[in-house]
C-alpha cells in the first residue's frame, strides 16, 4: 500500500515539474520570453503595455515570432518605431481578454481584441491541422501561463478597423479599374457586407491584358459585368494557409480552380499579393482577369 502511494506520489511529481517546465508558473511577459519572442517583448515594453500582460487577466496572447517582426516591410517596422500610438493598437491587436484554447476555437470565429475596435478572425483549414488569426498560422498553440494563454505565430496582425473590400480596393491605386467596374456593377454595398468574403482581385495590367473589345463590353453589359466580377469572390475566408488543390464555389455560382504547388494559382491567373485582411474578409492580388465559363 505504502509503495503504492510513494508511486502515485512520484507521478503527481512528474506532472508538476512537467507542467512548470510548459510555464505554468510563468505570467504571459515572462513564458512569451521563454518561448523565444524576445522582439515583441521590447514592443510590448516600448508601448508600454508590459504592466497590462502582467494583470490577472486571464489573457490569449497570439505571439509572433522574431522572425515575423523582422520580415515586416521596412517602411511598417520604421513607422512602428515612431509611432507609438499606433504601436499600442497593432500590440493591442494580439490580445484578447478571455483565455481562449486551440480547442475553443471556431471557423470564422470573430475575437474581440484588447481594442474593443477590433476583431480577430478565426479560422481553421484542413480538418483542423490549421488554425489562422487574421491569416497568421498558429505554430505553437495552448502555451499555458498563470495569466492566460499563449498561441506562437507566425505572422504579424495587422489591424484595418473598418476597413472592408470596396475601402482597401479604393485606397489601392494598382485596383483602380476594379474599383471603376465594381462601381459600375452597383455592388459597393454587397462587397462592403459582412461577409465574410474572399476576393481574388484583378490588377489594373490584368484587365488592360484583356482581348481588345472585352472590357467596353462588360462596361456596357451590366449583367454580364456582375456576373464577372462575382466569379471573383468567394463566400467564405481563405487565406493562402487554408488553400489546397481543388475547386471552390464562387459568389457567381460556378467554381474556381486553385492549384498551389509552385505558387498559387486560380485558375490560369497567378496570385501576386496574398492574404490581404480586410473588416469582411480577405484579398488576393491575381494578374489575370477570372471569365466565367459560357
Amino acid at each position: 500500500m505504502i509503495a503504492f502511494d510513494m508511486i502515485n506520489i512520484l507521478a503527481i511529481s512528474l506532472v508538476f515539474i512537467h507542467y512548470k517546465a510548459l510555464g505554468a508558473e510563468l505570467k504571459i511577459p515572462e513564458l512569451a520570453k521563454q518561448l523565444g519572442a524576445t522582439t515583441l517583448l521590447n514592443y510590448v515594453k516600448t508601448a508600454g503595455l508590459d504592466t497590462t500582460l502582467e494583470g490577472n487577466g486571464p489573457f490569449t496572447l497570439f505571439a509572433p515570432t522574431n522572425e515575423a517582426f523582422d520580415s515586416l516591410p521596412t517602411a511598417v517596422k520604421e513607422k512602428l518605431a515612431t509611432d507609438k500610438a499606433l504601436l499600442k493598437t497593432v500590440l493591442l491587436f494580439h490580445v484578447t481578454n478571455s483565455a481562449v484554447y486551440s480547442s475553443q476555437l471556431q471557423n470564422e470565429m470573430l475575437v474581440k481584441s484588447l481594442d474593443t475596435t477590433l476583431e480577430i478572425r478565426i479560422n481553421i483549414y484542413k480538418g483542423g491541422q490549421v488554425i489562422t488569426a487574421d491569416g497568421s498560422q498558429v505554430i505553437n498553440p495552448n502555451q499555458n501561463a498563470t495569466n492566460g494563454v499563449i498561441h506562437v505565430v507566425d505572422k504579424v496582425l495587422y489591424p484595418l478597423p473598418d476597413n472592408n473590400i470596396p475601402q482597401y480596393v479604393a485606397f489601392s491605386p494598382e485596383l483602380s479599374t476594379l474599383l471603376y467596374c465594381v462601381l459600375q456593377g452597383q455592388l459597393t454595398d454587397v462587397l462592403s457586407g459582412q461577409g465574410p468574403f474572399t476576393l481574388f482581385a484583378p490588377d489594373n495590367t490584368a484587365f488592360e491584358n484583356l482581348p481588345p473589345g472585352v472590357l467596353s463590353d462588360l462596361l456596357s453589359n451590366e449583367t454580364a459585368l456582375v456576373d464577372v466580377l462575382k466569379y471573383h469572390v468567394v463566400t467564405s475566408t481563405q487565406y493562402s494557409k487554408g488553400l489546397v488543390d481543388g475547386d471552390v464555389p464562387t459568389f457567381e455560382g460556378k467554381t474556381l480552380k486553385i492549384t498551389v504547388e509552385g505558387g498559387v494559382m486560380v485558375n490560369d491567373a497567378k496570385v501576386l499579393m496574398a492574404d490581404e485582411s480586410v473588416s469582411n474578409g480577405v484579398i488576393h492580388v491575381i494578374d489575370k482577369v477570372l471569365l466565367p465559363p459560357k
